[in-house]
This record gives structure tokens, sequence and C-alpha cells, in this order.
């Protein structure tokens, strides 16, 4: 073949690949207008899908689309599909928005698409892991108490997911005291953090923690002793010697105090005795604290009466005695208000003769007589005598002894 043949063969085919390299750009071009035009139908046609910000599987979310051309006919049918698989198929109700209420199942990018009539509208949505929450209990306890198991609960499970299938074996530990080496049957008064041992790595699933709180309350004692005093006008217990209640064996605890004080400074029985200042002290007194009230008795003052003196009297058959001077009274504090009342007393007996007197009753008055009891009535023996008419006859009446 000449060269001239030859080179005419070439261009020919350069100018056919031109030809057909320009139709296949041309084609290429109409295709792109057509998808651009089809999907600006459309847009226009169909707002963007609608979602929750965060979609999460295994659990129900609605999805949403606006209708926005009204010629989409009442009853027009609505096809659903997620990740090209139909999902849901229902008709359009005019003015109301289409709506798709599903529970994703994929994690991960799902493609969601809604086609009404010759419209269709598609959107790529990000499906997040369920979640998993372990939340650590709260307890209360009081110091000395046996520290209860630490039990758990988990929120989140979705499909048929349960513990059987999870790695975590649901042990907490109480996070201060893990590595410090103290018993944890006998904590010290405080608040301490309770935590999950190790994490989860469950397929599927975003996991949280929630830590829980122990909180070790001090624990109570109680005062056993009865405090005892006299009436001396004051309410002050001098040096007492305080007996607590409730300590653990082995603890180091113990009440200081140099005065405790009665509620009032009155005689009286099962009287309140208060214990402001007392400080509990020690290697372990931070663990515990003193509560209720103590008991005390005051004893009313001890006195005495001198001086009282019993008139003789005329045989009369009776033992009644009529006093001639009332005495007084010996051992009241000064200032208080006291004196003797009424003194009930007789003779021994009704016969004549020199008689003892009997002191049946003795009361006292004034404003702090409740404070005092008369303990001692010093008195001297008085006479019983003859009528002068027994005398004259000589009719005397026996007499006792």
């Amino acid at each position: 073949m000449s060269e001239t043949k030859k080179k005419r063969t070439v261009n020919s085919e350069e100018r056919l690949e031109s030809v057909v390299a320009i139709i296949t750009v041309l084609v290429t071009l109409a295709l792109i207008v057509g998808f651009f035009w089809i999907t600006s139908r459309n847009a226009q046609a169909l707002g963007s899908i609608a979602s929750a910000e965060q979609l999460r599987r295994g659990s129900e979310q609605q999805f949403t689309c606006e209708v926005r051309d009204a010629k989409i006919k009442d009853g027009t049918k609505v096809v659903w599909t997620v990740n090209g698989k139909k999902v849901e198929e229902s008709v359009y109700k005019k003015d109301e928005p289409l709506t798709l209420n599903y529970t994703p199942e994929i994690v991960g990018q799902n493609s969601v698409t809604v086609k009404v009539g010759k419209y269709k509208r598609g959107a790529m949505i990000n499906v997040l892991p369920p979640e998993l929450t372990f939340i650590a209990p709260n307890i209360t306890i009081t110091y000395g108490d046996d520290l209860p198991e630490l039990g758990y609960v988990c929120n989140g499970f979705v499909d048929d997911d349960n513990f059987e299938t999870m790695c975590y074996d649901g042990v907490c530990h109480i996070a201060e005291t893990a590595n410090s080496g103290e018993s944890c049957s006998k904590l010290s008064v405080g608040v301490y953090k309770i935590q999950f041992d190790k994490p989860c790595c469950y397929k599927d699933y975003e996991v949280n923690y929630v830590e829980g709180t122990l909180t070790v309350l001090p624990k109570q004692l109680n005062v056993t002793d009865v405090f005892e005093k006299t009436y001396d006008q004051t309410n002050v217990i001098e040096t007492p010697n305080i007996s607590l209640k409730g300590i653990i064996e082995g603890d180091d605890v113990k009440a200081v105090c140099d005065k405790l004080y009665f509620d009032n400074k009155n005689a009286g029985k099962d009287k309140k005795v208060m214990l402001a200042n007392v400080i509990l002290d020690g290697a372990d007194s931070s663990n515990y604290v003193l509560c209720g009230e103590a008991k005390g008795v005051i004893k009313p003052k001890l006195v005495d009466i001198d001086g009282l003196t019993i008139k003789d009297k005329v045989y009369d058959g009776t033992t009644k005695a009529t006093i001639d001077k009332m005495g007084t009274l010996n051992g009241v504090i000064n200032g208080d208000s006291v004196a003797i009342g009424n003194v009930n007393l007789s003779f021994s007996d009704a016969y004549i003769g020199e008689k003892e007197i009997v002191i049946n009753n003795v009361s006292l008055v004034g404003a702090d007589k409740d404070n005092y009891v008369v303990n001692d009535v010093k008195i001297e023996n008085a006479n019983i005598t003859s009528t002068v008419w027994d005398k004259l006859f000589k009719n005397d009446p026996v007499v006792a002894g």
C-alpha cells in the first residue's frame, strides 16, 4: 500500500474516533441535564426527608416529607424504602405530610427513600448505636453496718439482647477504698464513689456508666448513766462520769465533759440532762455521734426542825396534842422561800404520864417548798395529867405502864 493511502486511512480513523468522542460527551451531558431536571422537579414537588437529630438502632423514629406540588392527588400511592427494601406502603392524604414510623435496624449510614406517584425523594441518614446505661446504686449505711451487695441496674437493651449476651460481669467497687486496704465492712464516716470494674465493649452499643455513692453515717451513742445530785440552788452536775452505749468493740471513743446541766435547778425525778457540751474524743470518735438525752434526779434537800414544843394537857381520853412553840427550820439555803406549814402530831397514847410525841406529818410552804423535805423534828416529851375532879375523889384514870 502506498504511503498516500496509508495516510488517508489513518486520518479517517482519527476523524471517526473524534466523532464518537463528541457523541459520547453529548449523551453524557444530556443524561446529566436530565438527571438535574428530574431532580429539580422532585425537589419542587417534595421537600427534604426530616427526622430526629439523633437516630439510634432499636428506637422507633418518625420520618416526614412535605408535599409541595398541589397537583399530587389525594389517594396517590406512597412507598417508603430503607436500604432498597420496601418498609411501608400507604396513600397520600391532601395537605398532610408523608410520614414513616420506623425502627432502624442497622448502625451506620442508611438510605431512606419516599416515592409518591412519579415523584421521589431520598436521603442518607446516620443511625447511632443504642445507648446502654449501667447505673450503680446509691446506698446509705451506718458506721459498723455490713456493706450490702453492690448490685446495679442496666437500661437500654433492644431487640432480644440481654445480660447473657453481654461481656460485662456486673461487678461494682467502692472507688476510694479499692486500693487503700481499708475494710469495706468498717468504712469510716463519709461519702464514697461506687464505680464499675471495667468497661463493656459489647458490639453495636454505646455504653454509659452512672456512678453511685455510698454514704456512711455516724453511729449513734447513748448515755447510760442516771445522774443524781441533791438540791443546791443550781442545775450543775460537777465532774460527771459519763458511760456510753453503742461503741463497737475495739474502737477508741470516750465522752469528755467537765460539767453537765439539768434543764432546771428544781428537785424532781426523771429530769432531762442536757448533753450539748459533751465532746466525743478518741481515735475513732469521728465515726460516732451522741444522741438522745440523759436523765437524772435532783433529790430534795433534807432539813430539820428545832425547838418545837408541846403543851402539857389534862387527861381527856385522846392523844390530841397542841403545839406550844413551832420552832425553827434549819438547813434552808439563803435566798430560798420556805417555812414550816403544818405539823400533824400526837401523844403516843391517851393515858396519864410523860409521853413521847409522835410526828405524823410535816408540810412546808413557800415558793421553794418542793425542794426540801423534813428529815428530823427535835421535840421533847409532854405530860398528860389527872383532872382536879379525879384528884378530889381519888378516882385517877389508869396510868399507862
